[in-house]
């Protein structure tokens, strides 16, 4: 027997079998410490999660004024959220709802080309006179504009047109996050469920360290690999389905309360002073006729101004020329008398 116990090959057997040990308390340790980092990770995301974290917690602690929507995602719970939403922007426009006598309103919805001080509501307010101009003055994601608008007509206000003014970029949105995408917290925080794989979903919906490791790869997102550059020659089939999906919303609320709507599609700085194409504005001015909306193209009112860089400012938002611009072009289309309710008014 101890012959057997120093012949070479137990003592290489041996030897294997000690090494094994090792690798196996090896593997231990690390998968130990592994489930410890883990376990910290998935402690420390659920006590201070990071701010790119957060729009996709449906279990967030932040709050807002929306409720869920089987139409947009999301909808104001009331008036007074929408305005606890907006300090001070609503209070001035009260007097319009359920007013039977209200003045003739034209109400503006967009992004900061229709909102910010001096852009299209600004400088409508200056040369339209005959028009009370309801706008408040914030930037709010595609959706929630649409949400936004059927939510103050069905609270009462009556206005004799909607503006919806588009620029290319807004359409990006569903790159980020589509229709489905959108949902309200208990305590109505806007938020999105992201996009999980068909193998390991159920760890990232339910591990906050696997989730942030998911959004870092941004195949969270509804079109991840979608540049904003590419939507001057092609709109994504499924952003493009997002966005018949956001008007049909509108397009429902608006026929019920019998309001009409201009689409205004305005032309970025790279379609009037680059050259890039029109495919954004090509496919909301199909969709949006198909849903029975005016369409107002601007772009060959830009494309015609003999000074085009002064039609912008730096930041390639339109500058007071570019504004009045806009305008004039706006005010010339109502005049065509096959619009519905038009406005009789000057520029």
């Amino acid at each position: 027997m101890a012959l057997v116990a120093r012949s070479p090959a137990w003592l290489a057997f041996r030897g294997r079998v000690r090494a094994v040990r090792r690798r196996l308390a090896f593997a231990a340790g690390a998968l130990l410490a592994a489930l410890v980092a883990f376990a910290a990770g998935e402690l420390y995301l659920r006590a201070a999660p990071p701010g790119d974290l957060a729009p996709y917690l449906t279990e967030s602690d932040r709050s807002g004024p929306f409720r869920a929507d089987p139409t947009f995602g999301v909808q104001y719970r009331s008036l007074d959220a929408l305005a606890a939403d907006n300090p001070g922007r609503l209070d001035p426009y009260l007097p319009l709802f359920n007013n039977p006598i209200a003045p003739p309103t034209w109400a503006f919805f967009g992004s900061s080309f229709a909102q910010a001080p001096g852009m299209l509501a600004d400088t409508s307010r200056q040369f339209v006179p005959q028009r009370v101009i309801f706008n408040l003055g914030k930037n709010e994601p595609l959706a929630v504009r649409m949400a936004q608008a059927s939510f103050l007509l069905d609270s009462g206000l009556r206005p004799e047109r909607i503006f919806v003014v588009f620029i290319p970029l807004d359409i990006h949105m569903f790159a980020h996050h589509g229709m489905d995408q959108h949902r309200a917290t208990e305590s109505g925080a806007l938020v999105y469920a992201p996009r999980v794989p068909s193998v390991g979903g159920g760890l990232v919906r339910n591990s906050r360290l696997a989730l942030k490791g998911w959004t870092r790869t941004t195949l969270h997102l509804n079109r991840p690999f979608f540049p904003a550059s590419a939507l001057y020659s092609r709109v994504d089939p499924v952003m493009r389905a997002d966005l018949r999906t956001a008007l049909g919303g509108l397009a429902e609320a608006t026929a019920r309360h019998r309001v009409p709507v201009t689409l205004v599609l305005l032309p970025s700085y790279e379609q009037v002073l680059r050259g890039a194409g029109f495919a954004v504005q090509d496919s909301l001015t199909e969709d949006g006729r198909a849903l029975g909306f005016d369409v107002c193209d601007t772009r060959a009112a830009f494309l015609a101004w003999p000074n085009k860089p002064e039609l912008f400012i730096p930041d390639k938002h339109f500058s007071a020329t570019g504004n009045r611009v806009l305008l004039a072009t706006i005010l010339e289309h109502l005049k065509a008398p096959d619009l519905p309710n038009p406005a009789e008014v000057r520029p």
